[in-house]
């Protein structure tokens, strides 16, 4: 039996996604297709930290022609201009994993400039049309807040944000925060803004597979975090470890609310 967040584990969804007649789309075509399939998975994938464990998610969709969105911070751990062009050159889009609201304490005026500069170190090396808000449970901002609408972020030539410009009454949305794909508490700030009904769930990557190989999800947006993804049983043992550890701090922070 297949370990869940592992490789394979995400090797294994992706085929169970194509076998079951799925197109997997990004974040940027999502937003630009003026038709959009009958059945689609969107990809998404939020770099926080251990970029090489993206690359690794990188490879292992471009073996399969999948395309997905790698949404990448611009902290030193994380940014480096030769892995952004790496997910590029394998086919993949690459967006600003934003946390600017975070970075200047509430201050909306000073995170829209911090925010215009970060842009641009991504943009001296990919393209990007798209960003996505980072989510850190520990500070009292939601960097969402930055923006009283989608259409303020057209002055930074910006098609769209995540969270923010997706239909989420029509597409479902499943997220790995909380070493589960299970929606609740854990997710304190990864949760989306007009959400709709959500008639179905799943817990492990395991059940995720049989709603996609049952049909009983017609459109979704699956989002990843590849640092907690294993490789090998040293890596799973340190992040089962340490996903355990925060979501107990977590849950803390839930009762403190």
């Amino acid at each position: 039996m297949t370990r869940d967040f592992t490789d394979a584990a995400y090797a294994s969804l992706l085929d169970t996604g194509l076998h079951a007649g799925y197109d997997f789309l990004t974040v940027r075509e999502y937003i630009r297709r003026e038709t959009l399939p009958e059945r689609f998975v969107i990809l998404r994938h939020d770099v926080d930290r251990k970029p090489e464990n993206s690359t690794r998610f990188a490879r292992i969709e471009a073996e399969r022609d999948v395309s997905s969105t790698y949404y990448v911070r611009t902290i030193d751990k994380v940014f480096d201009p030769q892995f952004v062009r790496d997910l590029a050159a394998l086919g993949h889009e690459v967006g600003y994993h934003y946390e600017d609201l975070d970075r200047a304490d509430g201050d909306v005026e000073r995170a829209r400039q911090s925010f215009g500069t970060q842009l641009a170190r991504l943009r001296d090396h990919v393209d990007v049309d798209t960003v996505c808000m980072h989510g850190n449970p520990l500070t009292p901002h939601d960097n969402r807040d930055m923006w009283d609408d989608p259409a303020d972020l057209e002055p930074f030539d910006i098609i769209g944000e995540a969270y923010l410009s997706m239909d989420f009454t029509d597409v479902t949305y499943f997220s790995d925060t909380g070493r589960t794909w299970e929606d609740g508490a854990l997710k304190i700030k990864d949760h989306t803004m007009g959400e709709g009904d959500k008639r179905v769930s799943a817990d492990s990557t395991a059940d995720l597979e049989a709603l996609l190989r049952e049909g009983r999800v017609s459109r979704a947006c699956l989002l990843t975090h590849p640092n907690r993804w294993a490789d090998s049983t040293t890596e799973y043992v340190a992040e089962t470890a340490k996903d355990a550890i925060t979501n107990v701090g977590k849950r803390g922070l839930t009762l403190l609310r």
